[in-house]
């Protein structure tokens, strides 16, 4: 069994050393922080009281992008207002119930560049929301928040050297809706670090 040496070993860094800085130069020349906003379509619904609705939802965020393939973004989802009619009591009117939901999110990004104009991405991350629900003519106010699961898909068109036009849906697993969707379209402003 050979013992590895500091000697027997500065062969080896000294191959690996100038691919490694080549690699992370080139990672440095592709990298970008940019920021955006975008406007579209929230949905969700919960079963226990038969509500489901729709509301348009508008987002800001910032990210970095390292190389090609990695970023990190923050951003604030506003989902808007979703409004729906619930039954109260077996024979009487339903009342309108407006629920009002926004987050600050934080996720890491995969992405895979198709050509020079075009990305397919992925992102998976954290959602820290607050929920509002208020029922027509009551004067009562149920807030609840939490921190959940939120993950997308979407495609970055590249328009010019800095401007990106994004669309995108995301899936957020807010524990009291049993399903809660998004779709986006945002226009993006990159700041290329290592040109």
């Amino acid at each position: 069994m050979t013992r590895l040496t500091k000697a027997s070993m500065l062969p080896v860094l000294v191959l690996v050393l100038p691919v490694l800085a080549l690699t992370s130069s080139l990672a440095h020349a592709e990298s970008e922080a940019y920021g955006g906003v975008g406007i579209g379509y929230s949905t969700f619904k919960i079963d226990t009281i038969d509500f489901e609705g729709a509301a348009l939802a508008t987002r800001q965020f910032v990210g970095f992008r390292y190389g090609k393939y990695v970023a990190l973004e923050t951003g604030f989802i506003n989902f808007g207002t979703v409004n729906d009619q619930i039954a109260v009591q077996f024979g009487q009117p339903s009342l309108n119930e407006g629920v009002k939901t926004s987050g600050y999110d934080l996720t890491l990004m995969g992405r895979y560049p198709v050509n020079k104009e075009l990305a397919a991405f992925a992102r998976v991350g954290m959602l820290r929301w607050d929920s509002r629900a208020e029922l027509e003519g009551s004067p009562f106010v149920a807030k609840q928040d939490g921190d959940d699961l939120i993950w997308g898909i979407g495609l970055d068109f590249r328009g010019t050297q800095r401007v990106h036009l994004r669309v995108e849906a995301e899936f957020v697993d807010i524990e009291f809706a049993n399903s809660w969707w998004v779709l986006t379209t945002s226009i993006m402003y990159g700041f290329p670090l290592g040109q």
